[in-house]
């Protein structure tokens, strides 16, 4: 077991990228530290003991970092070959979400059902997550045999476009609004990369906004989350108290914070540890906390798409491009919700936000990013 391990660390300083994984361990290490101060208030109030948070999210991360390593290891170019049946599980597991017995459904103060998890009886897992890295490998695939073949015909797009269409459909049918809206720029974001013109793609796009007003105003929670987002203080005492509370965390924590599990955002912020982790870290360590965070994330960024672009192999450009596009775009969502930029949705914060199913597909992905940007990979 050693020596394996060994040979393994042996491969990972030969091939793997030293700050990149540095990056993400850190990554791991203060997330946990976040959580923990985060979410030991309410979890002493809902189960008596401080870490009950805390040692779930480290199992967590221990089964996310095995599936880091196997995914690490798989030849990426694997996916490239099975880029349709991935796309077609993600589509089942979308599906089985709304069938009673395997999908959880929770019922929210607005009244509705919201259908996001499976049920595995040890665990929940949320389909909408995997979707996002079937999309990745079934469009870096499909737009990579496109430019091989060299083709006009736009019919062929017909097929794929509507699989993909199917898929947005259903995550915005759980409602998971925020997650379709990602999914979505995930998709354009690669159509952009494989060279189409970023005007025609702008038009296209403005094209979907009366399918998008209409959306939000059909469906009421949507509608009052909007009205909530242009007004929050007016609604402060009612569903507006969540982004309130959010602006006040910020303000209390100043430059270094306040005594850790004593703010505010302990005692009021509803989500604390989990979409609404942000204010609370920010309350608890400071605007120094803050800079220091997003440094992190920054140079996760930066180091992601400096090695990418070094990728000879076109499949893997596209698919190491769209992982960075699927975390750049969870941790901006995430932070313009909290800070009221736009209209409060759920969606996590990577490496910190309290939950499994995020993290896991986090980790899968950085284990497939690490694999196509290995030096053998690099021009």
């Amino acid at each position: 077991m050693i020596q394996s391990l060994k040979q393994f660390l042996e491969i990972g300083r030969s091939k793997l990228d030293t700050p990149l994984i540095y990056t993400i361990l850190i990554l791991s290490v203060v997330g946990l530290g976040i959580l923990f101060s985060a979410s030991s208030v309410i979890s002493i109030r809902e189960y008596g003991e401080p870490t009950f948070y805390l040692k779930k999210q480290l199992y967590w991360y221990l089964i996310s970092y095995f599936f880091f390593i196997v995914f690490l290891l798989i030849p990426y170019r694997l996916y490239q070959r099975f880029s349709l049946p991935i796309l077609i599980i993600s589509i089942i597991l979308l599906i089985l979400v709304f069938i009673p017995g395997i999908g959880k459904s929770v019922v929210t103060h607005y009244g509705r059902n919201f259908h996001r998890w499976i049920n595995l009886g040890f665990m929940q897992f949320q389909p909408s997550e995997f979707a996002k890295v079937a999309i990745v490998i079934y469009i870096s695939s499909y737009l990579t045999r496109w430019n091989h073949e060299g083709t006009e015909d736009y019919k062929t797009l017909l097929v794929p476009g509507a699989l993909i269409l199917f898929i947005i459909v259903l995550v915005v049918v759980e409602p998971a609004f925020g997650t379709s809206i990602e999914l979505a720029l995930i998709v354009l974001g690669l159509i952009f990369l494989n060279g189409f013109p970023l005007k025609n793609l702008l038009i296209g796009t403005a094209s979907l906004s009366p399918l998008i007003i209409l959306l939000i105003l059909k469906v009421g929670y949507r509608k009052d989350r909007i009205d909530i987002w242009l007004n929050p203080y007016k609604y402060r005492f009612e569903a507006g108290h969540q982004l309130v509370s959010s602006f006040r965390s910020f303000l209390e924590g100043h430059w270094f914070g306040k005594p850790l599990s004593s703010g505010y955002a302990h005692r009021y912020l509803a989500y604390s540890h989990t979409d609404f982790v942000l204010p609370t870290f920010v309350e608890d360590f400071g605007f120094i906390g803050f800079v220091f965070i997003f440094a992190l994330f920054l140079f996760l960024i930066y180091r992601g798409f400096q090695l990418i672009s070094h990728v000879k192999d076109f499949f893997g450009f596209l698919l190491g491009n769209g992982i960075i596009i699927m975390i750049t775009l969870q941790i901006l969502m995430n932070t313009f919700v909290v800070t009221g930029i736009v209209p409060i949705t759920g969606i996590s914060l990577p490496f910190i936000s309290y939950g499994g199913s995020s993290l896991l597909i986090v980790m899968v992905s950085l284990g497939i990013f690490l694999n196509i940007t290995s030096k053998e990979n690099l021009i």
